[in-house]
């Protein structure tokens, strides 16, 4: 009874780790098809995404004994194949997407930001009925790349000296949203960033503002996980504002101002002298009239001499 009892406790562990190896086995098997069944692709936007099916037909006419369904993990069905023929194509994906008849590849183009999701290959056997011969999903993962980033400065028309300038970097048609990154002149800067959402894709605009004291070299960055693009920007030091005259000594100006009056003084003297001399002379000239023409000058010269001699004979005659 005892070795019996023993036969069977041997029998019974041998069983048990027989049972754990196949159990290791099957998890070990199962978690190598879950890994080979799901899978991530990506695809840029206005590209071409294949996505893998979990079978492959010897042929492309063995399709007529099977049954292969494509649809997204919400068991919307994108496309349908059955005994050889298209079921149909939600109209999403209509004269976008395509089945390859032997491998089962499906492929979308052109890809949009709207596909990203997730999609389920199922294939079944006609003969065998409804039951799965595989089933397999992949991750779409959709990526649009940003425009090379462009660069300009709001420079004012007459700027000089040190002035303050706005420098914006903008860039667009990305997917997902990216950081903004900068250097400038060997060191790093943060840009003020802002997002826009324009047809499923970002837009974005960066802004920095510098005090224009020196040449710059200035770069700015656009990345996300997958990828980065950069412009470079130069800006040259703006020339030295002309300076201001110096204003003269308080002294100066006051001895200045001295001298000035000075001179309206005298001045004001000489135009009353001068005034005052040519009035008197016009006093006088208005007693003794002098005719401008030199013969009548004469005539009344001769005229006066005469009375003066008639005057002179007059006396003689009362004296006798």
């Amino acid at each position: 009874m005892v070795s019996a009892a023993r036969a069977e406790l041997m029998w019974s562990g041998l069983a048990l780790k027989n049972w754990f190896w196949r159990g290791l086995f099957v998890l070990h098997f199962t978690s190598l098809v879950f890994a080979k069944e799901s899978k991530d692709f990506k695809a840029k936007v206005g590209e071409s995404a294949l996505l893998p099916c979990c079978h492959k037909l010897p042929s492309p006419e063995s399709l007529d004994k099977y049954r292969v369904y494509w649809q997204t993990k919400t068991a919307e069905v994108v496309m349908a194949y059955s005994a050889g023929k298209l079921l149909g194509t939600d109209a999403k994906y209509v004269n976008r997407t395509k089945m390859d008849l032997q491998n089962l590849t499906m492929s979308i183009f052109p890809v949009k930001r709207s596909d990203a999701n997730t999609y389920e290959c199922i294939v079944q056997e006609i003969v065998t009925g409804p039951s799965k011969l595989c089933s397999g999903t992949v991750a779409l993962v959709v990526v649009a790349d940003f425009s090379k980033p462009v660069i300009s400065a709001d420079v004012p028309k007459d700027a000089c000296g040190s002035t303050e300038v706005m420098v914006n970097c903008s860039s667009h048609g990305g997917f997902p949203a990216a950081r903004v990154s900068g250097i400038l002149n060997n060191m790093s800067v943060d840009w003020q960033t802002n997002f826009s959402d324009s047809d499923s894709l970002y837009n974005v605009t960066a802004k920095l503002q510098l005090n224009l004291t020196e040449d710059i070299f200035l770069t700015c960055t656009i990345e996300n996980d997958d990828f980065k693009v950069s412009s470079n920007y130069t800006l040259k030091k703006l020339k030295e504002c002309p300076s201001s005259p110096t204003p003269p000594p308080q002294g100066v100006i006051i001895a200045s101002s001295l001298v000035l009056i000075c001179i309206f003084l005298v001045a004001i003297a000489l135009l009353l002298k001068y005034f005052r001399c040519h009035g008197c002379e016009q006093l006088r000239c208005s007693h003794y009239p002098v005719p401008q023409d030199p013969a009548v000058g004469t005539e009344m010269k001769e005229g006066v001499r005469g009375v003066t001699d008639l005057s002179a004979v007059t006396s003689e005659a009362a004296s006798f």
